[in-house]
């Protein structure tokens, strides 16, 4: 590879890093259902395939108890791409929900930025609304994972190691592929999200909303956040971001410049090849 081709794949690879969350999106209709989406950057329809009252707003209404609650719309957090642990070194992990015919074999994890198919599943095909997990920070890129089914037995634990410290993403792995918080790895849509669709949404707690969670209630902290995602490509999509809701907490987004700083420019590289070579084998158009 020449130098000239090389600045040219570094400046596409951090352009994908800040695609989706840098810009004013204006928001299409579902491709699936041609139902009017709602608000930006990342759109949202208000039902979508599964029916009226299973629209994301209704669910999460559903589950809030007092307080400002959440709108889906507006209260959109980002930027949402990188993550790490908290100073407790550990953070807890439960499903809020699934609505999607996938739900019994997406899987839900992080991943490594240094190599993205270093993959470190929190929930299994098998797990359901309810279960949890605790996920360890060991260090020096070392992570444990503990399982937990919805009456609080344990299942088993995991382990893998990242090539930088305390800095990962999250992906849900699905019969369409698997689609990361990081929108640039994922495959576009054109027009609308010319950088990589988002196929996740971040909410941050408020430290006022009270949430009832699976018959826990608690306020809804500041260090906790909602996960919710879209497990279709865009071309089958209803964009009603309620296939997956998962709530993590004693997380902290990291700002991509941050996260730059933290594994090197040599993943950008990665994460462009990535990409492109998802698009090409999806034929997305």
């Amino acid at each position: 590879m020449n130098k000239r081709t090389s600045l040219s794949l570094a400046g596409i690879a951090a352009a994908a890093l800040f695609a989706g969350q840098a810009f004013a999106t204006v928001c299409p209709n579902a491709p699936a259902t041609g139902t009017p989406t709602q608000s930006g950057p990342i759109c949202i329809a208000p039902v979508g395939q599964d029916g009226a009252g299973t629209g994301l707003q209704d669910q999460l209404n559903g589950i809030t108890v007092s307080g400002p609650g959440i709108d889906v719309y507006n209260d959109q957090y980002q930027p949402s791409s990188w993550w790490s642990i908290g100073a407790t070194g550990n953070s807890e992990n439960k499903i809020v929900l699934e609505i999607a015919g996938n739900a019994s074999v997406n899987t839900f994890g992080i991943f490594d930025p240094t190599n993205a198919s270093n993959h470190l599943q929190l929930f299994g095909g098998g797990a359901s609304a309810g279960w949890s997990t605790q996920l360890a920070n060991l260090g020096g890129g070392n992570y444990m994972v503990t399982n937990y089914n919805a009456a609080g037995v344990y299942q088993g634990q995991t382990s893998a190691t990242f090539g930088v410290t305390n800095l990962f993403g999250y992906y849900l792995d699905t019969p369409d592929g698997t689609f990361y918080s990081v929108p640039g790895m994922n495959p576009n849509s054109n027009a609308t999200y010319p950088g990589g669709v988002p196929h996740m949404v971040a909410y941050a707690g408020d430290g006022s909303t009270k949430l009832n969670i699976h018959g826990v209630a608690g306020k809804f902290l500041p260090n906790e956040f909602l996960l919710a995602w879209e497990d279709t490509l865009w071309a089958n999509s209803d964009l009603d971001y309620n296939d997956f809701v998962v709530i993590v907490e004693s997380v902290d987004p990291i700002p991509e410049p941050a996260a730059l700083g933290m594994f090197g420019f040599g993943v950008l590289l990665l994460g462009v090849i990535v990409g492109l070579r998802r698009r090409d084998a999806h034929n997305v158009v």
